[in-house]
């Protein structure tokens, strides 16, 4: 895929930036796998990030804005080109209107943006593969690595690929855990081709090969999977106590602690149910699967809510500041304290990088004059903006 012009090529990277499922795209990530388209995305996407402050507190003539960036960017100049990203941020931040809030018009009252603790950064690639004897690995490499983990099982590791599992002819099934930690994700590649992506405060336990009549893996935390494609051999994920069932598909999996379970479906199609000889219910793509009781409460929803974070965004529609945090705090390893009885009701709506800082984040949030958010150490303090 390739643009003669360059208006054409910033033109695609906006609609990248406002449609994140894009990266998805199998044309998507080979254009952005040559170098200089690469660098033309993630040029974009800073300076994306740094227009978001702005937008939140002031007004702009969009399609005015817009086509005088085109006119600037015609003009030609990497300088001018670089100058003009600014602006370009900020058209696509007011076109998309869920890049910003929210839930009711901004005030005009200013709210006092408090500085963050430089030590609250961004989740990693990193991750700690557990063998079935006890023995402990630690995955934080950011070059390719080889290593020999058990009887005839090697595995083969990076910071961008994650793991790949190379079972010798005649190497005994065992099985493995991969923990991911606060402030952290992987990526792990099983025996079959299947992908998972894990998400912070995840693990997923799996033999290092798949014999007999399934493929059965179980989870703890979020996980998205791309299973490869085996009719005689369905893939069956196990997280608490929900069996979600497929034979080659792409979906999610939210299992943590006391939060309700969500399987939702990207692409395919699953079949859910609540303990091993429960009623079977089927998924089609587009719909989530939420576990409060036996029988599970499937609706159609915006899929980006549930898989954005696999694209390195956070995305969120009409959400509680509760169930943000819960979020931010596992990627940013903090913890979060509430004064005020609403404020972990109050609803927003979001969608920025995984790769921000937090200060941007707080920073857009404060901007609704609706929160107030402090730091304590690796503490946020949230509370409510009395008016």
């Amino acid at each position: 895929m390739k643009f003669e012009k360059e208006e054409d090529r910033l033109n695609f990277v906006t609609e990248i930036l406002n449609h994140p499922e894009m990266l998805r795209e199998v044309r998507v990530r080979e254009w952005l796998a040559e170098p200089h388209n690469k660098d033309l995305y993630e040029e974009c996407r800073r300076y994306l990030e740094g227009g978001l402050r702005l937008t939140v507190s002031e007004q702009l003539d969009v399609e005015g804005e817009y086509q005088n960036f085109i006119r600037k960017m015609k003009s030609g100049g990497q300088s001018r080109r670089i100058a003009w990203f600014s602006v370009a941020a900020t058209v696509v931040i007011l076109i998309s209107a869920s890049w910003w809030l929210l839930e009711n018009s901004l005030l005009s009252k200013k709210q006092e943006v408090m500085p963050v603790a430089e030590h609250i950064v961004p989740g990693r690639n990193q991750a700690v593969l557990i063998t079935e004897s006890g023995e402990k690995f630690v995955l934080n490499a950011s070059q390719g690595e080889s290593r020999e983990v058990g009887e005839g099982v090697r595995v083969e590791y990076d910071s961008l690929s994650g793991i790949n599992y190379n079972l010798a002819e005649g190497g005994v099934v065992r099985y493995h855990t991969l923990r991911v930690p606060k402030g952290a994700e992987y990526k792990l590649t099983l025996n079959d081709g299947t992908v998972v992506w894990l998400n912070s405060e995840s693990e997923l336990r799996y033999p290092t090969s798949f014999v007999g009549e399934k493929r059965e893996v179980f989870l703890t935390g979020e996980g998205y999977f791309s299973v490869a494609h085996d009719e005689k051999q369905p893939f069956i994920v196990v997280s608490s106590d929900i069996y979600t069932k497929v034979y080659g598909t792409e979906f999610n999996v939210r299992s943590y602690g006391d939060e309700e379970v969500h399987v939702t479906l990207v692409q395919g199609r699953v079949s859910v149910k609540k303990t091993e000889g429960g009623s079977e219910y089927t998924l089609n793509p587009g719909e989530n699967a939420r576990f409060v009781e036996s029988v599970p409460e499937i609706t159609k929803v915006n899929v980006n809510r549930y898989i954005a974070w696999k694209d390195g965004y956070f995305y969120y529609e009409n959400e509680s500041m509760e169930s943000i945090m819960d979020d931010l705090k596992r990627w940013y390893d903090f913890d979060v304290v509430y004064v005020g009885n609403r404020v972990k009701d109050y609803r927003f709506e979001l969608w920025v990088s995984r790769d921000s800082e937090i200060s941007v984040i707080t920073d857009l949030l404060m901007k609704t004059n609706r929160v107030g958010i402090k730091v304590n150490g690796k503490t946020l303090v949230v509370s409510e903006v009395v008016r």
